[in-house]
């Protein structure tokens, strides 16, 4: 059986927080939103990777944490993920570790290990209104299936959004490194025929890539 390789690009400019890479921020006194991340996927991956840029290095390693820390300062989301893979073609999990989930499952990463075919499986929540515009929203029907994708669109009503990634068999080989980030190639894959299927783990879906984000979620965490 292949391993199953995590995926998590850690290596954005930080333009959105003054600086500070998102991945650094605080949940709690102990651990950080990327240690979060790591935890969850060590626990259904072989190998989780890191992608973060040369600078970003000393503070990743600090974290003391059991991945493979990939250096990298790419054009695009999908550049970094398609470099992290290299020749690898079979089951990958993609999180972004600038995102969490308030009240979701005890892994929200093993909740995509469902008995399907498809080819791609996407982790969705609803999408809340704050958040409609800045995500990747889809259309699902009754069994799962995705059947419509938009990536930022403002006047999208799709009630869904997804978080989380898995590529099953040599999918992941159809990320188009070109492209700014994945999330923009799935309504592409769908009109391929690929089969793009979801799954709903429960929770709140929380962008902390923002200082708003951060302090919302701050503020919910308080409130728990």
């Amino acid at each position: 059986m292949a391993a199953i390789i995590g995926l998590l690009p850690a290596s954005g400019n930080a333009n959105r927080l003054s600086g500070i890479p998102k991945f650094c921020l605080p949940l709690t006194d102990k651990q950080n939103i990327l240690e979060w991340h790591v935890e969850q996927m060590l626990e259904v991956c072989d190998e989780v990777r890191v992608a973060t840029r040369p600078e970003w290095v000393p503070i990743v390693q600090n974290m003391d944490m059991n991945i493979k820390l990939i250096v990298r300062e790419p054009s695009t989301m999908s550049d970094a993920i398609n470099f992290m893979v290299g020749e690898y073609n079979d089951t990958v999990v993609v999180g972004m570790p600038d995102t969490y989930i308030l009240n979701g499952p005890q892994n929200i990463y093993k909740e995509l290990f469902i008995e399907t075919d498809a080819d791609l499986v996407l982790g969705t929540w609803e999408c809340t209104d704050e958040l409609k515009g800045r995500v990747g929203q889809i259309n699902i029907i009754e069994n799962g299936k995705v059947i419509e994708s938009k990536d930022k669109v403002s006047d999208c009503n799709f009630p869904y959004m997804w978080g989380t990634m898995l590529f099953r068999k040599n999918m992941i080989r159809f990320i188009d490194p070109l492209s700014d980030h994945p999330g923009k190639q799935i309504q592409n894959w769908i009109e391929k025929g690929f089969d793009v299927t979801s799954v709903k783990p429960g929770g709140r879906y929380m962008d902390i890539g923002t200082l708003k984000g951060l302090k919302q979620l701050y503020k919910e965490m308080d409130n728990a």
